[in-house]
C-alpha cells in the first residue's frame, strides 16, 4: 500500500488545481469526528486550529498526515478561506465540508450540532480483541 497521498477531487487537487489555501482534513479513526490538522502534525476538531497551507507545501504536509493512519481515516486537502467569521470551508467543499462536520441535513436532531454523539460516547460497548 502506498503511502503516498491520493488526489482527490475535493480539493481541487485532482484536477491539477493545487493552488490556493488548503487545510489537511480527515475522520478520526475511532468515532469518525471530522478532524483538522494543526502545524504541529497533530489532530484537532476545531478548524480555527488547523494548519493553512499551499501549493508542494500542502503536497508535502498532506503526505506526513496520510502516514498518521492509527488516528485518522482518508486525509485529503480541503479548499479554505479566512473569512469574517475566521477559517472556513470554500469554493465546491462548502456545501459538502458543512455537511460532513455537521451531520445529516433531513434530520438534525441526529448530527453534530444536536450534541446528539455525546450520547453515543456513553454507550460506547467495549470489545475486547
Amino acid at each position: 500500500m502506498s503511502k503516498e497521498p491520493q488526489k482527490i477531487s475535493a480539493g481541487g487537487v485532482k484536477k491539477g488545481r493545487n493552488a490556493g489555501e488548503k487545510v489537511v482534513t480527515a475522520n478520526r479513526l475511532l468515532d469518525g469526528v471530522v478532524i483538522y490538522a494543526t502545524p504541529d502534525a497533530e489532530w484537532t476538531e476545531e478548524l480555527s486550529l488547523a494548519a493553512v497551507v499551499e501549493g508542494d507545501e500542502a503536497m508535502a504536509f498532506l503526505a506526513k498526515m496520510v502516514a498518521d493512519e492509527g488516528n485518522s481515516v482518508g486525509p485529503y486537502l480541503m479548499d479554505v478561506e479566512i473569512g469574517a467569521d475566521g477559517l472556513q470551508p470554500s469554493g465546491r467543499a462548502l456545501l459538502r465540508e458543512t455537511i460532513r462536520d455537521q451531520g445529516p441535513t433531513i434530520h438534525p436532531q441526529f448530527g453534530r450540532q444536536s450534541g446528539a454523539q455525546d450520547l453515543f460516547q456513553e454507550e460506547k460497548v467495549r470489545v475486547s480483541v
